[in-house]
């Protein structure tokens, strides 16, 4: 999508996306993160979790990508960069869970050539419990005249 045609307001769902054994393994394998919260069932039964969860990197980014296929496609044509990603852990996902993704265009602000959209992320489990908050910014290009 080009910068035009992000309306403020706009609202897209996603489809879901189940988080694997797999997914938890390779993400903790390819950067390092072995917090025995997310590899050690053992140590994980004695937490306030009462089991492993998944690293909130790891939701974060399930959730980027499951925006990325949204049918509307906003990361295609037009798209540049992300330019900025903050956000907030709300409940434990856990392997085995089924994420889908509101995503809503909260702000634009236009420059010269391109603009910068903020689009917030909420992403929900199976049972519609929000477990975490995203907000991203990303550069588009605005339509050639």
């Amino acid at each position: 999508m080009y910068f035009e045609e992000f309306n403020l307001g706009d609202s897209f769902q996603t489809k879901g996306r189940t988080v694997t054994e797999t997914d938890s393994v390779l993400f903790s394998t390819l950067t390092g993160a072995y917090n025995p919260l997310f590899i050690d069932q053992n140590y994980a039964e004695g937490t306030r979790f009462r089991g492993r969860i998944v690293s909130g990197m790891l939701t974060a980014s399930i959730a980027i990508g499951l925006s990325y296929q949204l049918p509307n496609r906003p990361f295609d044509d037009g798209f540049v960069a992300m330019a900025g990603l903050q956000f907030e852990a709300k409940k434990p996902v856990r392997i085995g869970d089924t994420l889908t993704c509101r995503v809503i265009v909260k702000n634009k602000k236009s420059k010269e050539k391109n603009g910068l959209v903020e689009l917030m992320i909420e992403v929900d489990n199976q049972d519609n419990v929000n477990v975490m908050a995203i907000s991203q910014k990303i550069l588009v290009n605005k339509r050639a005249i």
